[in-house]
């Protein structure tokens, strides 16, 4: 038996959900159960994984959720490690954010999009089709701004967006830069990019809406976080251009997720 936790913000739930998926595939591991951490989902506004995509919701029995609590008690006081250490096959709680590019190889199959669009998310998407090469820009402020995450995550500062920018028209001088940000304020006064395009939704519309228009573009300039990686990869990430910053934490103890293709370009 396996038991993979549900928790972050969505970029990490849906890593967490593909890793699900993929042990749920192999019959060895017997039955896997999906947990939903709700303290560590509270985090990040509830924001629901199966509220955004057409997929099932696993269900899980009460004694699944006492057996988690338990396994969390005996890794406070570091007791039966097989148990929780999901370094090792035979673990049975997988609690990490699960973000290797390994587990997540079929999520183009996975995540389909379960979206109404205002009529002002259709004339934002209509733009980005009618370009004739669209270009993603994510920018994150929001949570990254509180001071754990602002000494651990750090935040990409304007010249990398700059000089990713500068990259793009090298190469395609015809594009079009669409801008998505939890903070479009600051991102107006700098990150100014020439005939940009800022997205701004209505207040009803989920985050997801961004995620959802990102993947249309063609290219993507991503910042250090999870949500904008989806933005790239459920595109078309075989082909097209994707630049992220080189310095995906600030923290000089973490070490950067295996996350990337080869032909993504950092700087």
């Amino acid at each position: 038996m396996k038991i993979v936790c549900l928790k972050g913000g969505l970029g990490n739930q849906m890593f967490e959900y593909c890793r699900y998926r993929l042990l749920s595939e192999d019959k060895r591991n017997g039955r896997v159960y999906l947990f939903r951490d709700i303290r560590r989902l509270k985090e990040h506004h509830r924001i629901s994984l199966f509220d955004c995509f057409n997929l099932p919701a696993p269900k899980h029995s009460v004694l699944v959720s006492w057996l988690v609590y338990g396994i969390k008690a005996l890794r406070e006081v570091h007791l039966f490690p097989q148990l929780y250490d999901d370094e090792r096959d035979d673990c049975t709680l997988i609690d990490d954010y699960c973000q290797d590019k390994r587990f997540i190889q079929k999520a183009k199959e996975l995540f389909n999009f379960k979206i109404s669009l205002s009529e002002k998310t259709k004339e934002y998407l209509s733009a980005i089709q009618s370009s004739a090469f669209p270009v993603a820009i994510h920018i994150r402020r929001g949570d990254y701004l509180n001071p754990i995450n602002l000494k651990n995550i750090g935040l990409c500062r304007p010249e990398y967006y700059h000089q990713a920018v500068e990259i793009v028209k090298e190469t395609h001088p015809e594009a079009q830069f669409f801008l998505f940000s939890d903070d479009l304020e600051w991102t107006k006064k700098h990150v100014p990019v020439e005939s940009a395009i800022f997205v701004q939704h209505d207040e009803a519309e989920s985050d997801h809406t961004d995620l959802y228009l990102m993947t249309h573009c063609k290219a993507h300039i991503i910042a250090n976080s999870t949500f904008s990686f989806w933005g790239s990869w459920l595109a078309d990430h075989q082909k097209h251009l994707c630049i992220y910053p080189q310095k995906w934490y600030l923290n000089p103890n973490w070490v950067a997720p295996d996350i990337f293709p080869e032909h993504w370009i950092y700087i």
